[in-house]
């Protein structure tokens, strides 16, 4: 087995982010494996000074600048094998006054050099366009090899931190971020996601989620936007819906225009259109309860910290200040008082 002794240069665009990682952190990902005597990683300016001692005489020297993100262990081992069989004593990869070299034994600088795609450096703006869009399809590409369903490679963007299991559909328009988990059978259209978790047989359509979980077989949006939340199973979050720092049981319907904040929802409970969790009083953010089996209707405003219930109605246009029990009636409205009008008055 050939010995390899590999060194790594930081550059100043080394910790350039694309995808869910920077571009160092794609290089040591993909060389994580690799057998190597030695390998090291050194700023720029230790690596000039010290060069020509860290190369050593019995064994195939790779020296890599960590601004190349689309470097392939395979690419490295094919032209070191190359070198072998014909004889060639050094390859500068990229560019022929490149850092980046694999040589054989201390050897001379006469050579050869390759660019291809796998050493595109991030370098300036143009640069960054290529890689990025060349790392993105190299990214579906696996996704799609593993049986994820994803219709339009041209219009979605899934980091390479997040995870796509066999039957997730991700529709045009959609973008996977950070630790997020789309797993089988669950459908993302034209959605964001970062850092959440789409269940099976869930459904998020042209909707917002960050840091927040949907249960399996619940549907989000379209235009909704979860933070922090927990839609449990079988839930339905409409359209213009916002749920922050929340949890909702199974079942839950909040079908549009309502506000659910630092809330907990009970199985069951239906939030009418135009609900508010009024839950900041200009210093703190405070906790509403809302027990299960609950009808809130339209218009309700529950004034945090409120506990509601299980089995309690609320009636629309109800503003609820004290805490409600179980089972019970609740309305709130100013009483209605209609007038006729003096037409000579107008």
């Amino acid at each position: 087995m050939e010995k390899f002794n590999l060194v790594f240069i930081e550059t100043k665009s080394s910790k350039q982010s694309l995808l869910g990682r920077t571009a160092a952190d794609f290089i040591l990902k993909e060389f994580g494996g690799f057998d190597a005597a030695h390998s090291r990683i050194l700023k720029e300016n230790a690596y000039l000074d010290a060069r020509d001692a860290l190369i050593e005489e019995d064994a195939i020297n790779v020296v890599l600048t960590l601004d190349m993100p689309l470097l392939r262990r395979q690419s490295i081992e094919r032209y070191a094998a190359l070198m072998k069989h014909k004889g060639v004593p050094m390859v500068r990869l990229g560019a022929k006054d490149s850092a980046s070299f694999i040589r054989v034994g201390k050897g001379a600088d006469e050579g050869i050099f390759v660019k291809d795609d796998d050493f595109l450096k991030l370098s300036d703006a143009k640069s960054y366009n290529m890689v990025y869009n060349l790392l993105k399809d190299r990214i579906l590409d696996a996704h799609l090899q593993a049986g994820v369903q994803i219709l339009d490679k041209a219009t979605v963007f899934v980091d390479d931190t997040a995870k796509l299991e066999a039957g997730a559909q991700i529709l045009p328009f959609s973008r996977i971020e950070g630790d997020s988990v789309v797993k089988s059978g669950a459908r993302v259209s034209a959605s964001y996601l970062r850092n959440s978790v789409i269940e099976s047989g869930a459904v998020a359509e042209y909707s917002h989620i960050v840091d927040s979980c949907v249960c399996a077989r619940a549907t989000v949006g379209p235009f909704a936007r979860l933070r922090g939340a927990q839609v449990g199973a079988d839930c339905r979050v409409g359209d213009f819906v916002e749920v922050k720092a929340s949890k909702l049981g199974q079942g839950v319907k909040a079908a549009h225009l309502s506000y659910v904040g630092d809330a907990e929802v009970g199985d069951g409970t239906n939030v009418g259109c135009g609900t508010v969790f009024c839950n900041y009083d200009g210093r703190q953010k405070h906790k509403t309860t809302v027990g299960s089996g609950c009808f809130l209707g339209a218009n309700t405003n529950l004034i945090a910290p409120v506990v509601v219930g299980d089995n309690a109605f609320i009636a629309a246009g109800t503003t609820v200040t004290r805490d409600v029990e179980d089972g019970s009636f609740t309305i709130g409205r100013v009483k209605q008082d209609t007038k006729s009008i003096n037409k000579t008055q107008a």
